[in-house]
C-alpha cells in the first residue's frame, strides 16, 4: 500500500519494487541511495541534511520528513509532474538537491534513473526524461542534449547570461531555482526558456523585504520567516527579481555596486570563469577588481570599455583554479585568498 513516504507507483530504472526489495537492490547497486532510503524509511520523523557551505561554513540540520514531502508535492503541482514520469537524478545525494530529486520520485511515483554526477549526464542516455535537475555547470555542457528533457530545473548558482541567451525559446521548459537547504530546496522558480526575469513563488510561499533583503514566508515548512542576505526588487508578494547578495556589495566612492549585477553584464562578453570583488583603496574606500580563472581574455580592456567609471575593474588577478563545491564557484574563498595575497604585497 502506498504511503506519504513511498508511492507504490515508484520505479527505479523502469522497474517496480516493493519497499523491501528496493532497499536490497539499492544496497547492491547504489550504496548512497541505500543509505538515504534507510534513513528515509526509518521510524524517525526527521532526516539529517547538510548545507553546501557556499555562503558560510557547512552545517548539519534536522529536517522534518513531512516538510520534505510537502515540498515535493508543491514542486509536482507547479510543474504538473505525473505518476510514471521519467526523472533523472544526476546530482550528489550528499546535499539537498540530490536528496529532493529522490524524495520527489518516491512521493509522486516517478520512474527514477540515477547516474553518477558528471558535466554531461544526458550523453549516455537515449530515452527522453520528463523531469531533470542540473547545476549551471551541467547545463552549460549539456545544451546539445536538452531535446532529451521535457522539464529541467537548474540551481545552486545563477545561470550566466550567455547561456540564458542561447536557451531562450528552447523547447525544453528550463527553470532557474531559488531556495536553500533551510527552505527544503527551492521556494521559487524562473522560466528562463521563456525569457522570464522574475522568480515566481511556489504555492504556500510569499515574500517581503527588510532593508532591501528578501524575507521568505513558507507555510507549513518554515516555523518563522527566513531573512536572507539576497537583495531583490520585490514585484509582489509572490514575485521578485534577484539583484545580488548584501554581504558582497562593494562601496566605491560612496557608490554601491553589486558584483553579481556587474558579472551579469560582463558575462555577455566574457566566457571564461571570473569573479568581481572589491579590494581596499585609499581614495575610494574600495575599488572594483576582477579575478579570472586562468588567463584574462586578450581583449579584456575592449570588453569593459562600455562600463561606467566606477564599474570598470581597476585591478586584475588570476587564480589557476577556482575553489568549487559541487561545481559551484565559492566566492567567499576566492575573496579571502585574494585579500590575503593583496594584503601581503
Amino acid at each position: 500500500m502506498s504511503s506519504d513516504f513511498y508511492n507504490n507507483d515508484f520505479k527505479l530504472n523502469g522497474v517496480s519494487y516493493s519497499l523491501e526489495s528496493l532497499l536490497s537492490t539499492a544496497k547492491a547497486v547504489h550504496y548512497n541511495l541505500f543509505e538515504f532510503l534507510k534513513e528515509w524509511t526509518d521510524k524517525s520523523s526527521a532526516i539529517t541534511l547538510q548545507t553546501s557551505g557556499s555562503t558560510g561554513l557547512p552545517k548539519k540540520l534536522q529536517m522534518s520528513k513531512s516538510k520534505m514531502i510537502l515540498s515535493a508535492l508543491r514542486t509536482g503541482a507547479f510543474l504538473n509532474l505525473q505518476t510514471g514520469d521519467k526523472a533523472l537524478c544526476c546530482l550528489p545525494l550528499d546535499y539537498i538537491g540530490g536528496k529532493m530529486m529522490v524524495v520527489r520520485a518516491l512521493v509522486l511515483g516517478l520512474d527514477l534513473y540515477l547516474t553518477t554526477p558528471s558535466k554531461n549526464p544526458l550523453k549516455t542516455f537515449s530515452i527522453k526524461f520528463d523531469f531533470v535537475a542540473f547545476t549551471p555547470y551541467q547545463l552549460e555542457h549539456s545544451i546539445d542534449h536538452l531535446s532529451k528533457v521535457k522539464t529541467l530545473l537548474v540551481g545552486g548558482s545563477p545561470i550566466n547570461e550567455i547561456t540564458k541567451k542561447i536557451l531562450y525559446k528552447n523547447e525544453t521548459n528550463i527553470y532557474e531555482t531559488y531556495g536553500m537547504t533551510e527552505t527544503v530546496s527551492h521556494v521559487a522558480l524562473k522560466h528562463i526558456s521563456q525569457g522570464e526575469d522574475e522568480f515566481k513563488a511556489l504555492k504556500g510561499v510569499r515574500f517581503e523585504t527588510e532593508n532591501n533583503c528578501l524575507k521568505i514566508f513558507c507555510d507549513s515548512i518554515l516555523t518563522s520567516p527566513v531573512l536572507t542576505t539576497d537583495i531583490v526588487d520585490l514585484i509582489s508578494k509572490e514575485r521578485f527579481v534577484w539583484k545580488g547578495r548584501a554581504d558582497f556589495v562593494i562601496n566605491s566612492g560612496a557608490i554601491k555596486i553589486h558584483p553579481e549585477e556587474l558579472e551579469k553584464k560582463l558575462s555577455k562578453a566574457i566566457s571564461v570563469p571570473f569573479v568581481i570583488m572589491g579590494i581596499p583603496d585609499e581614495k575610494f574606500g574600495e575599488k572594483i577588481t576582477i579575478v579570472f580563472e586562468g588567463e584574462a581574455p586578450h581583449n579584456f580592456k575592449d570588453l569593459i570599455e562600455g562600463l561606467d567609471f566606477f564599474e570598470k575593474p581597476k585591478k586584475v588577478f588570476n587564480l589557476d583554479v577556482f575553489p568549487r563545491n559541487n561545481n559551484k564557484i565559492l566566492r567567499k574563498k576566492i575573496i579571502t585568498k585574494i585579500l590575503k595575497s593583496y594584503g601581503s604585497n
